[in-house]
């Protein structure tokens, strides 16, 4: 008798620990809040460990944000703001040598954007492929992705100023998805890779600097035609101004 009950002990402690996970918000396999904050200032440190490839996805309600390469481990940075709904949420998850990153904010609704300070000021690895989504909505972002190793990104993007800086040497090819929003985006792009620009436009207008048209909105540079790194573009235009330029 007493090691059956031993045995149900533990099971209900198993149950009840399940049950508290789950009503987190997470799943058994997941960790969050990688970091500390005091309330206003979040440190991010999500460190380094098996994880072959990343998938890094930042969703960034209102404010600025900043991201670059260079972390010393997977993600770094610090987040400063002034609500408790944007206070980050910090998740990750190991499956299969691929780790998932989901940095975000509790929720933002309801909030003044006048009086609102949520700065995010991130930097990413630069060891491991990595394929970013980054979706912001009334702020001004700046993603100097320079150096890293991308695999696809997609920028998703609402009110704001934004710039995408991909220059420098890339060794593989990879995709870019870009929806813009309301305001100004500048992406910068290399010389030296293969550069093809499918545009779809909206109500906003598109600049092509240093750019060749081949008809039916698709643009290329002048290495396309020879180059073995293709970056391929596609991007839909809301409203505001989108421009492409070489570095």
């Amino acid at each position: 008798m007493g090691g059956n009950n031993m045995k149900q002990h533990l099971l209900a402690g198993a149950l009840l620990s399940t049950v508290l996970v789950i009503s987190a918000g997470c799943s058994p396999f997941e960790s969050v809040t990688f970091g500390k904050g005091n309330g206003s200032e979040y440190d991010v440190n999500v460190k380094k460990d098996s994880a072959e490839e990343l998938e890094v996805d930042l969703r960034h309600g209102a404010g600025e944000l900043n991201v670059s390469g260079g972390a010393s481990e997977w993600v770094t940075g610090d987040i400063v703001y002034n609500n408790e709904k944007l206070e980050p949420v910090v998740k990750y998850d190991l499956h299969d040598g691929r780790g998932d990153i989901v940095v975000k904010q509790k929720g933002n609704s309801g909030i003044r954007l006048g009086s609102t300070k949520n700065d995010w000021n991130l930097q990413l690895t630069n060891e491991v492929p990595i394929d970013l989504r980054v979706e912001s909505g009334a702020s001004d972002t700046n993603l100097d992705l320079s150096g890293l190793h991308l695999t696809d990104l997609k920028v998703d993007a609402g009110v704001g100023e934004v710039e995408v800086d991909l220059s420098g040497k890339w060794k593989e090819s990879f995709d870019v998805h870009i929806n813009t929003g309301v305001g100004e985006t500048t992406v910068i792009l290399p010389e030296s890779a293969g550069v093809q620009i499918q545009s779809e436009e909206g109500l906003g207008t598109s600049n092509f600097e240093g750019f060749t048209s081949t008809g039916e909105n698709i643009y290329v540079n002048d290495a396309f035609d020879t180059a073995e790194t293709i970056i391929t573009v596609k991007v839909e235009t809301g409203v505001g101004e989108v421009n492409f330029e070489l570095e």
